[in-house]
């Protein structure tokens, strides 16, 4: 991927350039979503950008890339013609999903986007388990603009003073991957001690 290319599109069209980049690469670029935010707030150092209204145009697209998923969950929803029972995957995947906030309630999708694959299959159940739009958005977004606040700012904090970018990123990932994998790990255990209990 030439990002110099990205760079000289974003100089000529500006922060509509900027959305459509974050829009789209949110959905089919092959970096980490991670990544991109980190990168808007590298670009909000430079002379081609300001902080303020980068961020607010890198959360334009998540809004539209989250509501693109939830409406699409939706139509699949009102317009299937497969019955909806077990047999159809997706219906049974947006039913778990349904049964999770019904379980723990809002906590239990208001951290989705720290997740990858997760914050983009929560907007798509949501909208397929027929929970209302406005819901979707008080937990979801909310939950985005925190996790785009966070790696905006280390990418305007600390990106000047990132000299190799290649290491860097390669130690994001083993980070990430290794919260993930501790947080699975966790709630193994949390799993195990309630069957347990269940037991005795």
């Amino acid at each position: 991927m030439d990002y110099f290319i990205f760079i000289d599109f974003i100089r000529q069209y500006g922060y509509i350039a900027l959305f459509f980049i974050v829009a789209i690469g949110l959905f089919f670029f092959p970096v980490p979503n991670e990544i991109l935010l980190m990168s808007g707030g590298l670009l909000a150092t430079t002379k081609l950008l300001d902080p303020i209204p980068t961020f607010l145009v890198l959360y334009s697209s998540i809004l539209l890339h989250g509501t693109l998923l939830y409406i699409i969950g939706q139509v699949v929803y009102n317009h299937s013609h497969i019955d909806k029972n077990k047999q159809f995957i997706w219906y049974s995947r947006a039913e778990k999903g349904r049964e999770l906030l019904e379980q723990y309630g809002l906590k239990a999708a208001s951290f989705s986007y720290f997740f990858p694959f997760i914050r983009h299959a929560v907007p798509f159940s949501m909208g397929m388990s027929g929970v209302s739009y406005r819901l979707f958005a008080i937990v979801g977004f909310s939950s985005a603009f925190i996790w785009l606040g966070i790696y905006f700012l280390i990418g305007f904090y600390y990106g000047r003073s990132i000299t190799d970018w290649t290491t860097f990123i390669q130690h994001l990932i083993y980070s990430l991957a290794s919260v993930v994998i501790v947080v699975i790990v966790f709630q193994s255990l949390k799993r195990k001690k309630q069957r347990q209990r269940r037991m005795l």
